[in-house]
Order: structure tokens, then sequence, then C-alpha cells
């Protein structure tokens, strides 16, 4: 297992760096290895000086050793996924921080020892980034998350000016919570967001400097509480870890015996409740389109209707082949459907066939992540033929692209790839132009809303985004996310 994914999918795209000197404050000599990893990553970015600063340690006590349970517990976890090494190492005799960290452009500081008397002013040009994991800042990392079964684990980078007794809480990243028993195994996802957003944050730096700080400056400051010392679970907790997840395992077992999971497509007929009211969300009369002959299975689902008629769109997976294509039926007025023909087939994977109106004519955005590039289609005979007109990005991987026009602008939402999803913002003059990454970007680093989940929409007047919650499981859930502001330089 690697924290370390392909540079390409790690950086947001169309951003060169700056020169810039990043030191990595570490408590101990020896780096851990999610750090080596952050290390190595920034070492590859050009335009960027990375500088390994092993913090100076004071005489200090004995650290107190975790107890029995927990020991094993996370030795067992370390054979499986070693990402912070022994907790308990610290440097005993390391450089000190002011003659090996001058010159700085940031700082990111992840040794456990945060002064809050220490002035940090001075130490480096753009100020010092830190990095708390989980909810609480244990000595476990994501140990709470783990062990109560949350559904997601969150890593919050804060930025200060001056103290670490206040800091601005610039980038929260939610992902999904791994429920084994293997409890580090839950941090690869967080590791790789923390590593991705902090590169992101220091190109940022690179290329804006002070004009990245005053936007930072509109985040709101907040009293910090500096990390404690070893707190490791008890023998009772780590017990209670234990038959935790065991009883999980089982019921899961149990409760899906004889079953197989299957994506599959429902449609029924359209009541006009209005799905973001109150007491709107009724799935009664739903009712399962069959599946084509000879096809595996159905997903991503878009209706579209055109000169009086129903077409339903979709991702096919033919029997023994895990590559999708995108399909297409009639639905009539009773529900049954017409025998699905292939509007589009490559060889690498399609889905998500959004249907994009512009200038009187149809066009096709789907998802083709696999080609790691986003293809735009026109249809030339609506819904059976296609033709590629543009290639919107080239060299990315990113899936669920969907558009919206507004205010004379194309906007496009689009997501990267896991083992880390965030939700990236375009906007272009033509639906076909070249694109501008929105300098709001990410616009979302939480599995529960990243991904798109079909077209925007509007409602009375108000502009809503719907986007999938993968927090439990892939495809788990739909969120509906109102967008309150949306120019080329704003999002809310």
């Amino acid at each position: 297992m690697t924290l370390l994914p392909d540079t390409s999918t790690l950086l947001l795209p169309f951003r060169a760096a700056g020169a810039l000197r990043v030191g990595v404050v570490l408590g101990r000599c020896q780096p851990s290895p999610w750090e080596e990893a952050l290390l190595s990553f920034l070492g590859r970015i050009p335009g960027i000086d990375v500088r390994p600063l092993p913090l100076a340690s004071q005489p200090r006590p004995v650290a107190k050793r975790p107890s029995w349970l927990t020991d094993r517990l996370y030795s067992a976890s370390r054979a499986k996924f070693d990402p912070f090494g022994d907790l308990n190492a610290h440097a005993p005799d390391a450089a000190t921080l002011d003659s090996a960290g001058a010159g700085c452009g940031v700082l990111i500081w992840l040794a456990r020892d945060r002064n809050p008397n220490l002035d940090l002013c001075g130490l480096a040009n753009h100020g010092v980034l830190t990095v708390r994991f989980g909810r609480r800042d244990r000595t476990i990392p994501f140990w709470d998350e783990a062990t109560d079964g949350e559904a997601t684990s969150v890593v919050t980078i804060y930025w200060h000016e001056s103290s670490f007794a206040r800091g601005r809480k610039v980038r929260t990243m939610e992902t999904s919570t791994s429920q084994g028993l293997y409890l580090t195994l839950n941090a690869e996802e967080p590791l790789i967001a923390t590593i991705r957003t902090l590169a992101n944050l220091c190109l940022k730096f690179g290329e804006e400097g002070g004009r990245f700080e005053e936007t930072l400056r509109g985040v709101p400051e907040e009293p910090m509480v500096a990390p404690g010392p070893a707190n490791y679970p008890s023998n009772f907790e780590a017990g209670r870890f234990v038959l935790g997840k065991l009883a999980r395992s089982a019921h899961l077992r149990w409760t899906t015996r004889g079953k197989a999971a299957r994506w599959f497509v429902a449609l029924r007929a359209n009541s006009g409740a209005s799905l973001i009211a109150a007491g709107g969300l009724d799935l009664t009369a739903f009712r399962e389109v069959p599946l084509p002959t000879g096809t595996e299975a159905m997903a991503d689902p878009f209706l579209w209707d055109r000169d009086g008629r129903t077409y339903l769109l979709f991702e096919e997976v033919a029997a023994g082949s895990a590559r999708g294509r995108l399909g297409c039926v009639e639905v009539f007025d009773d529900g049954a459907t017409s025998d699905m023909k292939i509007v589009l087939d490559r060889p690498y994977h399609l889905s998500y066939p959004c249907v994009v109106p512009a200038n009187g004519e149809l066009f096709l955005l789907p998802e083709t992540a696999e080609a790691r590039r986003v293809e735009l289609y026109r249809f030339t005979r609506f819904p059976w033929e296609v033709e590629q007109v543009a290639a919107l990005a080239e060299g990315l991987s990113l899936v669920d692209t969907t558009p919206v026009y507004l205010n004379d602008r194309w906007y496009f939402f689009t997501t990267t790839v896991q083992p880390f999803m965030e939700t990236l913002l375009f906007w272009s003059e033509r639906l076909d132009g070249s694109w501008d990454l929105h300098p709001c970007s990410p616009v979302s680093c939480s599995v529960r809303n990243s991904r798109s989940a079909g077209k925007l929409f509007w409602k009375n007047g108000r502009l809503y985004r719907p986007t999938q919650d993968c927090s439990i499981r892939y495809g788990y859930g739909i969120q509906v996310n109102e967008v309150t502001r949306l120019t080329p330089t704003e999002f809310e």
C-alpha cells in the first residue's frame, strides 16, 4: 500500500508553482512513513524547495506507553499499513529550528510540540500550516472515528500568522472511515488528502504570495488547543473496539447472506412533488426497469424529453464485462421501455451520460476518466448518434462532470477520483471552450457531497446541485445542495 498516487491525480490542474521554500517541521529526526511521503511528493513539484526541519526536543520524562491490548492492536495494524511508525519516537538532539528554517516561504508544522507562546512572526514569509487528524487530536490518529463507527474521518488544516494559540481553518477534508479491525488502514485516504491539500496550499502561496494571505485572512480566527501528552486508549477502550468490530462483521454477514449487490434503474411517474420540500421524499411507486438482454448492470440514469417522447440514457455493463457503455431506451406512457440501443462504446469505461442543451443543439458529456480526459460529444441524431467535438480537459482523471449555464458563462463541476474525492470548479465562455480554474476550487473536500449526482436544477428561482453521499459506501445516498452565489471569482 502506498501513500503516493500518480502526481497528476494529486495537484489542482492548470497551475504552475512559483519559487517557494517549504520547511517541514518534524518532531523527530527520522520522519514517519507518511511524513516521508509528504517530503518526497513536495520535492517532486517544480518550483518548490522542501526542507525537513527536525525540532529540537527539550528533556522530557519517559513517555507514557500504551496499554497492553492497545499496543497489540496498533502493532497488528502497523503490520498491515504503517503510516505513523513508532508513536513514541522523538528527536533527542536535533538542530534548532531558528538556524535551519531561515528563509522559508511557508512552514508545515507536523511536530506535536506547539508552544502557544512561541512568536511565529518571522519564522516564514507566509506563516505556518498545522494539521489536525480527527475531530480530536488523539495520539493514535482517527481512533475515535474507527471506534465509534463514524461514517467519515476528518482532517483539518489551519493557518497561523503569529501564534499557535489562534489559527484559521483553511481546509477540512472528509473521507470515508474504514470500519475494520486494522485501524491504521483508515488513515490511508485522510493522509493522501492531507498530502494533496498541503501541496496545493503551497502552490497557492508560491503563485499568489501575499494575495493568498489576504484570502486566508478572510477566514475567521479561532482559539486553538495545543496537543496534549500521549493519551493512549485504555485496555477497556481497546476491548470495546474489538468487540464492536466483531459484532458489526457478524451482523453484516447475517443480514447480507444469500444476497448479491447489483446496480439497477427504477422509474415512476412524476407527481410534481418537490424533493427539497420538507416531507417531500416519497420513494413509493418505483418500478424496476428490466435489464436488457445480455446486460449485467444499469447505472447513472438520465431522463430527457424530446418531441413529446421520453428517453432514458444510462451506463450499461454487458454480462462478463467490467467496462461501461452508454445505452438508451425509450420510455412509454405506461412505464414500459423499448429495446436498448448502444449510443456510445469506447475501448475505455464510459458512464454518467449527462445531456446538455446549448445553442439549439444537444450535447453529451459522459464520464471518460479512464481515458484521462473529459470528452464532449454532439448528438447528430438524438438520442442514437453522436460525434465527438472537443476534449475539454486532457491528462486528468475526472468523474461526473456536470455543467450549468449562468449569466453568459458555463460552469463545470467535476470531481477527482478516489482515494480522495474533491469537487473542482471551472468556468468557460463556451461549452466547448478552454477551461479556467475557478479561484474557489476545490469547492468541496467532503466524501459526503463531492461527486455530482445529476444535473443542476432551478426551483422557485433558486439553484440546486445534487451530489452523491459516498460516506457509507459509493453511491450510498444523495444530497441536494443550494448554490447561493456563482460568478467567475465567487462560489457559495
